[in-house]
């Protein structure tokens, strides 16, 4: 307790009993210096966040730039690259959908799409067992490394470092946006991920969105007189076959039909209709399910897909459907309107470079078995 001195007022302590006067200032001197270094510190990271926030929201713009998915990855992983320069950038996909509309002729081979940016496929296995029950981006541990590296490119940079962005939405999983460093301390299992979850979801987005577009443009494009698939679509059907068949080494076949109908229909566009429908629900109640597809090529001509289908198996089913057809009139007015085929088949082979060729071969004998006639 103070002791009161005689005019009533608390004695003061020497400050020496308590602390050096100088002392109290170098301390206070040392307090302030930090004060202002953790208030650079806070400036700084603020700063620092923004930036990357900022580089974030350029690299999202691409996203949403273009339908064209193959494009988009590439200018994503070209910008990716340009703003945060890891080491590698790669996306991995494993939605079977994805890689067979969008990316056909990636493997694990495929040269990078810029300096240090691959577009790989991953099994839909491998990638689920990745991924686990978390959709959050990671640092891969030892064990993942492991299973990671079959599907990384084998003449990257070594990465002694990365991070694994899953690229989910909706529960369906897409693949993974993996960025490594050569350097061991670039990402940790410690930093925070949020933004990389947000761009991994926005990818993710992106894919949905173009794989729906196409979609709807599959459904979008028939023929409005036969509901078959239009020139448009088969042609596009046919293209993707191509590729694919190249690319695993198997058959494929197409066959060309004309038909002519031995009645005056040709001359009433109406009932040349009504017949054109009758001959595709013919082809299409006869040709087997799966991956074999019809479309009206134009005019009176349609075109059959027919992969896995060798050159002698697709000629055994011409005279099949020719009798099929021709033993199957259109009945109008009490008058059975014959219905007379033609047909050209076209097979692929090993010096075919384009799906033109092969419609060329269908082309060719289609004109010679008119010229037979």
């Amino acid at each position: 307790m103070d002791h009161l001195n005689p005019g009533g007022f608390p004695e003061t302590r020497n400050l020496q009993d308590t602390e050096n006067p100088a002392g109290l200032l170098s301390r206070l001197r040392e307090e302030n210096e930090d004060l202002k270094k953790e208030l650079r510190r806070v400036v700084e990271t603020a700063a620092a966040n923004e930036r990357i926030w900022r580089q974030f929201t350029e690299i999202e713009r691409i996203l949403f730039r273009t339908r064209e998915l193959g494009r988009m990855a590439r200018e994503l992983l070209q910008e990716i690259k340009a703003r945060f320069q890891p080491d590698q950038a790669v996306l991995l996909v494993c939605h079977p959908e994805i890689l067979e509309r969008f990316f056909p002729d990636i493997s694990s081979e495929s040269e990078p799409v810029a300096e240090g940016a691959w577009i790989l496929p991953i099994p839909r296995e491998a990638a689920d067992s990745l991924c686990g029950k978390s959709p959050k981006p990671s640092v891969p541990s030892p064990q993942e490394i492991q299973a990671l590296l079959p599907f990384l490119p084998e003449n990257a940079p070594a990465a002694r470092s990365c991070v694994m962005v899953p690229l989910t939405i909706h529960e369906i999983l897409f693949g993974f946006l993996i960025l490594g460093s050569v350097d061991q301390d670039r990402y940790r299992p410690v930093d925070g991920t949020d933004l990389l979850e947000q761009l991994g979801l926005k990818i993710a987005l992106c894919m949905d969105n173009c794989l729906t577009y196409e979609r709807v443009k599959d459904y979008a494009v028939q023929d409005p007189v036969t509901g078959l698939l239009n020139f448009f679509q088969i042609r596009t059907l046919l293209e993707r076959a191509f590729r694919k068949a190249r690319r695993q080494g198997t058959p494929l076949s197409v066959l060309l039909i004309s038909l002519r109908f031995l009645s005056n229909a040709q001359d009433h566009p109406e009932l040349r209709n009504r017949v054109l429908k009758h001959a595709a629900d013919l082809l299409t109640e006869i040709l087997p399910r799966g991956e074999t597809a019809l479309g009206r090529y134009g005019g009176d001509e349609f075109l059959i897909l027919l992969p896995d289908v060798t050159e002698r198996e697709a000629g055994d089913a011409v005279p099949y459907l020719t009798h099929m057809l021709r033993k199957s009139p259109f009945v109008h007015a009490n008058t059975a309107i014959l219905i007379q085929a033609c047909m050209g088949v076209g097979s692929l082979q090993d010096s075919m470079k384009q799906p033109e060729d092969l419609l060329d071969a269908a082309s060719a004998g289609l004109f010679r078995a008119k010229s037979a006639m």
